[in-house]
């Protein structure tokens, strides 16, 4: 398909007209008349306008680009994203809420077409069939009860065993036809991932073997936290199961060299409450601020005993690297000193939602041999989304890439780690604009880890249009800028691959 035979690019728009012509684009059926609503009572707009639904679904080329894309730069770009804040006429309530969008750019010789598709699992197909909400989402009830949870694949998108794994922690991955987007179903890695499994958004991948790591929570009786090898022949390994009084909220996991490490937060899930039918997961979320947040340390090829350290309770969604030195660690997370996060997020639809402490970037040496945290220091403030060169995963890294928050969950800042000057560089969004989280990419042949691009999505609310950013990543210049002509809403992760 071609933008210019199937679909007609939105106007550029200026600020003064923003507004106004947002009241065209409902009347079009390309903007959801509630988020128009809480614009026009001049409520945060940007950070509603930035998550909208997709003007539409497609594949489009002949886009417009700023600059050059760089040619020796031969792949493609995935990410996902909640891709609706409206189900059937239901106003989702929490930011994490909506069936998940793929959106993909490849990138050949210089020039980019961009694809973007709903995954179409039966829960969607069910609904779209009956003009009804029926499924519960993590932050929102579904107005008749009965059919329970959604597990929606919006979190992260990995390239493994031949298919893209569209991927959240409710359940199984979905697995997905990396041409078309199609959903070809949900995927137990060939039959080895139980049933009763859930399955981490975040596995990580040995840059040495390319065998990955993964976890998930066995919702059995034991609740354990379960670990596994991905071996090159797309099966699962379980390498370890460590039980756990709770079903903890466990989002990303670090690897090192020779080690793995879990943070588990004192946040865990009301089980009565949430197995009620009576409330969400994100309303059957406790914090105990007495209990510590826990570390737990486990070798990669699960023998030996884990070791357990403590630090002040908090919360955390990410991690940076895992630097491994003999029996010393340091490793670099965005821990928060209180779970406030989840009340922000749980209340984002709403005109005065709380405020949230602010992450921080935070780097932890650990001793093995002492079995303690032997020092902590705070590297940067109101940041999320670490990326890295992951060819030195278990390395000690020099650079280190976030994102830097605006209002209503917003990033507008991009922020570059020089940990060996001590040193950090900013790149603002600009007045209007919204950035994602940005992704790493080497240069072939090179092994230098600021030798190469970042790529990155963009959102302009000045055009209502999403954008990739292409930057040198030693020096966050512009190499190029690609225009979609649509909008598609700002998620969270998506990964980079090579043409083979």
């Amino acid at each position: 398909m071609n933008s210019s035979l199937l679909h007609r690019p939105l106007p550029t728009l200026n600020r003064r007209s923003l507004l106004a012509s947002l009241s065209m684009l409902t009347a079009a059926g390309l903007i959801e008349p509630q988020l128009v609503a809480s614009v026009l009572a001049g409520e945060r707009d940007l950070g509603r306008l930035a998550v909208q639904a997709p003007s539409s679904e497609g594949t489009w080329s002949s886009l417009h680009v700023e600059g050059a894309i760089p040619k020796d730069l031969n792949g493609t770009l995935y990410r996902v994203a909640p891709g609706q804040k409206t189900n059937h006429g239901v106003q989702l309530r929490h930011l994490f809420d909506g069936d998940a969008l793929l959106v993909k750019y490849q990138l050949r010789e210089g020039n980019a077409t961009v694809s973007a598709r709903f995954v179409e699992t039966p829960e969607r197909l069910e609904e779209a069939a009956t003009g009804t909400m029926l499924y519960n989402e993590f932050g929102t009830l579904a107005p008749a009860p009965g059919k329970g949870g959604k597990n929606q694949p919006s979190i992260n998108v990995i390239r493994w065993d031949g298919r893209l794994l569209a991927l959240s922690e409710g359940g199984h991955p979905s697995a997905v036809n990396e041409q078309t987007l199609a959903f070809e179903g949900y995927w137990d890695f060939h039959g080895t991932l139980p049933k009763d499994m859930s399955f981490t958004a975040h596995p990580k991948f040995d840059p040495e073997t390319g065998v990955g790591y993964a976890f998930g929570t066995h919702k059995g009786r034991d609740l354990a936290l379960t670990v596994f090898r991905m071996e090159l022949d797309g099966r699962l390994t379980q390498i370890a199961s460590l039980p756990q009084p709770d079903y903890f909220m466990v989002h990303d996991m670090l690897l090192g060299s020779e080690h793995l490490v879990f943070v588990v937060p004192p946040v865990h899930y009301d089980l009565p409450s949430l197995f009620s039918g009576r409330v969400t997961p994100a309303d059957a979320l406790r914090y105990a601020a007495s209990d510590p947040t826990r570390l737990i340390v486990l070798r990669k090829d699960g023998t030996g005993e884990p070791v357990i350290l403590e630090q002040p309770a908090g919360m955390v969604f990410h991690h940076g690297n895992l630097a491994e030195a003999g029996d010393l660690m340091t490793m670099d997370s965005l821990l928060s000193p209180d779970a406030s996060i989840f009340q922000h997020l749980a209340a984002w639809s709403e005109s005065n939602p709380p405020q949230a402490q602010l992450p921080q970037l935070t780097r932890l040496t650990l001793d093995l041999k002492q079995k303690r945290v032997t020092g902590r220091s705070v590297i940067g403030e109101g940041q999320e989304f670490p990326r890295f060169d992951t060819r030195m995963s278990g390395k000690a890294t020099r650079h280190l890439y976030t994102m830097q928050g605006g209002e209503n969950f917003t990033q507008q800042t991009l922020v570059r780690h020089d940990f060996a000057s001590a040193t950090t560089q900013h790149v603002d969004a600009g007045a209007g604009n919204a950035f994602e989280e940005a992704v790493f990419v080497p240069r072939h042949g090179k092994s230098s880890e600021d030798d190469g691009w970042l790529l990155h999505q963009g959102y302009s609310a000045v055009r209502n249009e999403t954008y990739l950013d292409i930057r040198d990543a030693a020096t966050l210049d512009r190499a190029a800028r690609v225009w979609t002509g649509q909008h598609f809403p700002i998620g969270f992760h998506g990964n980079f691959y090579y043409d083979v």
